[in-house]
């Protein structure tokens, strides 16, 4: 919190006087961590946090037992040599990843930051961590504000500067700040402190973003402080040569840092699953423990009892059994010892380099590249790699992510007559690229030319002109030249983004060529006046104004912001235009192609004149206005105005534009009907309207508004309300001009990318700031709204009529008609109402999921990541996805299970937090769709198969103790049960998880109802997991009785365990039963396998070959006596010769066991027996779902979408529609002669039919349906 009176020595320092109570007297300094661990916590944090895992945790208590026990099973080795393994392993890695945190930390903290010395009365270069509270920051051009700063000064007299915020919403239009009133005037360091101390007091840190209220005391003077007046960290300063700012939050209370949550870690679907997997296998161990316990001591051989005493029947097994309770303890963890290994240490290192090597196959992946900026994939987090095969709801931002953020000027309403671009255009000019065969209508009975292309109404010109002047005028856009600013990285942006390069002026006079047909269109009175007003730059305001044809004023950038005159300046130079608003942007570039051009602002001593330059009426003409007042645009008034005097005639008039519905209502004269058809075709096709009107005002009436302004600006309570009012005293009894149609430029393949997620079921979320008609317009545009949807708004709610509108509209949903579609659009107010009761929260789930599409508008970042929360742990727990592209995005893709990152053009904020990032949001496709779909369906048949092949090995120890009176002997030797999961069976499971491809990239993408199959965690249920424990214990039954049948045939002499005339024994029963073993868990993964390639072909034969060879060699060694007297505690004196075997157990066992030609046929057949079953139920399977599906598709009867979200939909229309919507209008239009003009005009072509609901035939897809829209 900021708070107190108090006073920073020496320095303007943040306070806030609210109450004693709430005064801040420490504050946090400025740096950034993300990075988990230091030096020395790295050691004992990391190794807690992997011993909180079930399965480590588990094994190092074995190991420990294992080491304690005095006279083990087995070698202690086999249980702590895999555990080391496997953690010194992830520490590596995670020690790795943790490295590149600090030093992504080290960066940002030890970036050079210029901040002010009031000892040496000028800047000095620090660190960026070592801003504090109160500390004033010079930020120069292109740089980046390192805190949230309080302007007190720019390199303009009026105090102006301009941010980008691309880091923060993914916009790089430019937004306007102001410096405080006390302290605009400075204009360097040494006007800076030679003010007197003072004070910021403002309100405690917080993440609201859309707010900003205080107040800074310079002495005995204060003034008011808002958010026009804050530059937050992350924003970049453009086109202002420098800034001077006070800090007021540092670090973690900047507003960015207040909007990022802190999240637990995530933890994959699979993950979870595999925990509860481990726990019933330790509930399996225990059971065999205590079993096996209990059998030795109720039919253990030599068992004491009152008959027998000391007497023993076999005298090769030692002493007489005694029940006592050490020897129970010890018989007890000796088991464990022995059965412990069916849990599989080596599944969590095999998953950490499944998941990290898998990753790298999406960075690699040429198809995510982006071939502007080379960028491809970028994997943050490989530990949710197949999350991305389970997304159920996906969150979207709209600016920067479904969008480009750039606007094209489509078409133009004037006067009731609909304009296309290419008929604004002067005459002899040709459309641009991104105009060519774009517009939306057909040359109709209300166009500004008949089909031969000759003017209809003369008194038309008039009419445009005037529509051009009040767009050219009515906005905040400056203009300058590029060279000035054309430094550092701002030269890599282009047109698309905050600055829009124009054409030299010598190029530009060739562009705007004079109107051919103005003789038509201007009579001469018209002709002598449009003369007078283009040499009206007359001393009087010219000499401050500029009068010189070729030079209206000192040259645009030379970092003092008083002009932004270079249009007519430099003739080698080039200009741009930077607006706060894209839209702004747009309108102004098109008047400028129109012949109406904006040539700059500029602010003197007398006030701020705005110029123009005609050229529509076949020559160069100028105007001037003096801008008088600007009625900023704000939410609730939805609109904007700017009142200006024309020099020329010394009348005041007000031009508004804004949203059609608070616009219109407003006029008193004009083409009401027609315009607001129009509006409505244009909305229709996703289209952003303005409406425009004007006013002419008289003198005393200004005078008024001004006065009444003045008073209102100075009150302290409801100020933004009485402002407000002043605004809609002089904004009535308007002319309507007309509207314009501005497109939205989408991404390219949005459309596409909507229409599979949704075929794959996944529902659609957008999630944005803006306001409620930018998101709708957008949201038809991109196909996520429809035009038959119903609508259902929950905007402009209170507390006291959401509860009221929702109920009605559950109530509507519910006796709805099976076919009708609805959607839900939702403000960022309501959801605060919501989020506040948990009674709303519910009534809001149900009514959201019953909605086809979902938009939530004017939302805030935390509300952002609330909605996400909300939907993530509802009852039915969807695995939901947030994508987005600015800052304001962080708090919403961290809060999802899988975030995902759309590398903007400069922010990077989203691609920092996400745990996927890619450059466009067509790449989601690929990403979601393939990779997902391959990431989890190897994974889990990963997790599956490691569970199998333990299960399949290691149950021959349980079978094995039946035949050995419960003995504690194991069956197998200390090395097998080492190099089991290490060495045999590991390679090519790793190489199976890393390239399978049970469906190819093709068919995921041609058909992607396919990522439906594995909705749910499908093949990690628990009957799949039964289906591969049945599968395991099968193959153990056959090995092990199989193998125990061999060694008990006597039908010939000696029976079938021949060879060389020697007997194999109890090892070479156990070796020939582990080498079985391992060979078929390796050729399981060739059946399992739908796409064999080399490298797993020859992974399996290496992994069999590789155990005989090894277990050839190893049971052929023999080591020097001295070595064996040294290490192995053999007495020389009983050693017979010059060496001894490693392991006299097995020695030379393996060799006996391959002279057998009995044991390779056996193997042979023991093969063929264990893996029939796995053959005869994948063709039974397979062959049966056939059969199902034809029956289903004779027997089908419609039913309810049993899909966990009904939010999906598919639209067939939509399948055929590429980026270019607009192109396709005329060719349809050519095609379709039944197509009324009207539908023609505002219908995407598809849907310029009509649309029989009841008799569309229904295709079933899976549990989704689709609709195919019947054209008559």
């Amino acid at each position: 919190g900021h708070g107190g009176d108090h006073t920073h020595e020496d320095n303007v320092h943040d306070a806030h006087q609210i109450n004693e109570d709430e005064i801040q007297v420490e504050f946090c300094d400025n740096t950034v961590r993300s990075a988990k661990y230091t030096i020395l916590t790295f050691w004992f944090l990391n190794l807690f946090e992997q011993f909180r895992r079930v399965a480590n945790f588990y094994f190092l208590i074995v190991a420990v037992v294992q080491l304690c026990l005095p006279s083990p099973p087995v070698s202690p080795f086999t249980s702590v040599f895999p555990l080391v393994f496997v953690v010194v392993v992830t520490m590596i890695k995670q020690g790795y990843e943790d490295v590149c945190r600090h030093r992504s930390d080290r960066e940002i903290n030890t970036a050079p930051v210029n901040m002010l010395d009031r000892d040496l009365g000028d800047t000095t270069v620090k660190k960026s961590k070592d801003i504090k509270v109160g500390d004033i920051v010079l930020v120069k051009i292109n740089e980046t504000f390192p805190a949230d700063l309080v302007v007190l000064c720019t390199a303009a007299l009026s105090g102006k500067g301009y941010v980008m915020t691309a880091n923060l919403d993914g916009e790089t239009n430019l937004k306007p700040v102001f410096a405080s009133k006390l302290t605009k005037h400075c204009k360097d360091a040494e006007d800076l402190c030679k003010l007197a101390a003072g004070q910021i007091e403002c309100e405690s840190p917080n993440p609201d973003l859309t707010k900003f209220t205080g107040k800074i005391r310079i002495g005995n003077s204060s003034a008011p402080l808002s958010l026009e007046n804050l530059v937050m960290r992350g924003t970049k300063l453009r086109n202002t040569e420098y800034v001077y700012g006070c800090a007021v939050y540092t670090g973690r209370d900047t507003k960015m840092s207040r909007n990022s949550k802190i999240t637990a870690n995530k933890f994959s679907t699979v993950e979870k699953t595999m925990n509860k997997f481990l726990l019933f296998f330790m509930g399996l161990l225990v059971f065999e423990i205590v079993f096996s316990t209990t059998m030795k001591y109720l039919i253990g051989i030599d068992l004491e009892t009152p008959e027998n005493c000391n007497e023993l029947k076999h005298w090769y097994l030692g002493s007489v059994l005694k029940i006592e309770a050490l020897q129970i303890t010890e018989d007890f963890f000796s088991y464990l010892v022995i059965y412990n290994y069916i849990i599989p240490i080596s599944l969590y290192v095999t998953l950490e380099f499944q998941k990290f090597v898998g990753g790298k196959f999406l960075q690699w992946d040429k198809d995510l590249v982006d071939e502007e900026t080379g960028e491809g994939g970028q994997i943050n987090s490989s530990d949710l790699n197949e999350e991305l095969g389970q997304i159920e709801v996906l969150f979207s931002d709209k600016t920067g992510t479904l969008t480009e953020n750039i606007m094209v000027f489509k078409e133009a309403s004037i006067r009731g007559r609909k304009y296309k671009y290419d008929e604004l255009l002067p005459s002899g000019s040709s459309p641009a690229a991104d105009h060519l065969d774009s517009s939306l209508s057909v040359n109709t009975d209300d166009s500004l030319f008949d089909p031969n292309g000759s003017y209809r109404d003369p008194m038309d010109e008039n009419e445009i002109v005037e529509f051009l002047r009040a767009l050219a005028l009515c906005h905040t856009v400056q203009v300058g030249r590029t060279c000035d600013h054309m430094t550092g990285d701002s030269a890599a942006v282009s047109s698309s983004g905050a600055y829009t390069r124009l054409l030299p002026r010598h190029r530009l006079k060739s562009l705007l060529t004079p109107l051919r047909v103005a003789a038509r269109t201007l009579n001469k009175d018209s002709n002598m006046k449009q003369e007078s007003r283009g040499n009206s730059l007359q001393p009087s305001p010219t000499e401050e104004v500029g009068s010189s044809d070729e030079n209206m004023g000192p040259p645009f950038g030379s970092g003092q912001g008083r002009d932004n005159l270079a249009f007519e300046g430099d003739q080698d130079s080039e200009i741009m235009y930077n607006a706060a608003s894209p839209d702004e942007k747009a309108l102004v570039e098109a008047c400028l192609k129109f012949g109406v051009g904006f040539s700059g602002e500029q602010e003197t001593a007398g006030g701020h004149f705005l110029h123009l330059t005609e050229t529509r009426a076949g020559y160069t003409s100028k105007r001037v206005y003096e801008k008088l007042q600007v009625l900023e645009f704000d939410s609730t008034r939805k609109r904007m105005s700017v009142i200006l005097k024309n020099l020329d005639t010394h009348e005041i008039v007000l031009y508004t534009k804004g949203a059609e519905s608070s616009v219109i209502p407003r006029c008193s004269e004009g083409s009401f009907f027609e315009t607001n058809s129009h509006i409505d075709e244009y909305a229709l096709v996703g289209l952003r309207t303005l409406a425009v009107a004007t006013r002419q005002l008289h003198e005393d009436e200004y005078q008024h508004m001004q006065h009444n302004l003045n008073t209102a600006a100075q009150a302290m309570e409801d100020r933004e309300e009485k402002i407000r009012k002043v605004y809609d005293e002089i904004e009535k009894d308007m002319v309507l001009l007309g509207a314009t149609a501005v497109e939205d430029k989408l991404q390219d393949g949005v459309r596409d990318t909507l229409v599979k997620m949704s075929e794959a079921g996944i529902a659609v979320w957008i999630l944005t700031g803006d306001k409620r008609e930018t998101a709708v317009n957008i949201s038809y545009s991109c196909g996520h709204l429809q035009p038959h949807y119903t609508l259902l708004d929950l905007t402009d709610q209170t507390s006291m009529s959401l509860g009221q509108s929702m109920s009605l509209h559950e109530d509507k949903l519910t006796h709805a008609h099976a076919d009708a579609d609805f959607a839900l659009l939702v403000d960022g107010t309501a959801l605060t109402i919501i989020f506040s009761d948990k009674e709303y929260q519910k009534q809001f789930f149900e009514v959201s999921i019953k909605c086809k599409s979902v938009i939530c508008c004017r939302m805030s970042p935390l509300q952002k990541a609330e909605v996400v929360s909300m939907i993530k742990n509802s009852d039915k727990k969807p695995v939901t996805a947030a994508i987005g592209d600015g800052g304001n995005d962080v708090a919403m893709i961290q809060e999802a299970h899988v975030g995902l990152g759309i590398m903007g053009k400069e922010g990077r904020a989203a691609v920092r937090a996400a745990d996927f990032a890619f450059p466009k949001f067509k790449h989601l496709q690929k990403v979601v769709l393939v990779h997902g779909h391959w990431y989890y369906y190897r994974v889990a048949l990963l997790v599956q198969y490691f569970f199998y092949k333990n299960v399949a090995c290691f149950s021959c120890q349980l079978y094995y103790a039946f035949f050995n009176s419960f003995s504690t002997q194991t069956v197998f030797d200390s090395v097998s049960l080492t190099l089991y999961n290490i060495c045999y069976t590991s390679l090519p499971i790793f190489l199976f998880s890393l390239m399978e491809q049970n469906l190819s990239k093709e068919k995921l993408l041609d058909y992607p109802g396919t990522y439906k199959r594995h909705f749910r965690n499908k093949l990690l249920r628990w009957r799949e997991f039964f289906l591969w424990f049945s599968q395991a214990l099968w193959h153990s039954l056959v090995f092990f009785f199989g193998w125990l049948f061999f060694w008990s045939d006597s039908s010939n002499k000696g029976g079938l365990n021949i060879t060389s005339g020697l007997s194999l024994d109890q090892v070479s029963f156990g070796t020939a039963m582990y080498a079985s073993i391992v060979t078929l868990v390796n050729l399981r993964l060739l059946f399992q396998s739908r796409s064999w390639n080399v490298y797993l072909v020859l992974s399996i034969i290496g992994s069999i070959l590789f155990y005989i060879l090894f277990t050839f060699a190893e049971h052929s060694v023999s080591i020097p006596a001295s070595w064996a007297s040294a290490f192995l505690g053999y007495n020389e004196n009983e050693i017979g010769g010059a060496s001894v075997p490693l392991d006299s157990a097995t020695y030379w066992v393996y060799h006996h066991v391959l002279s057998s030609m009995s044991v390779w046929l056996f193997t042979l057949l023991l093969l063929v027996v264990a893996i029939s079953p796995d053959i005869i139920i994948r063709i039974l399977r397979k062959h049966w779902g056939v059969f199902l599906n034809r029956k289903n598709k004779k027997m089908r009867v419609e039913t309810e979408d049993d899909d966990v979200f009904s939010m999906s939909y598919t639209n067939k229309a939509y399948l055929a529609h590429t980026d270019s919507f607009t192109n396709r209008a005329h060719r349809d239009s050519a095609q379709t002669a039944t197509v009324t003009r009207a539908a023609t005009a505002v219908l995407a072509p598809t849907q310029s039919a009509t649309v029989t609901r009841s008799t569309a035939p229904r295709i079933r897809t899976g549990s989704g349906r689709k609709w195919v829209a019947t054209c008559l």
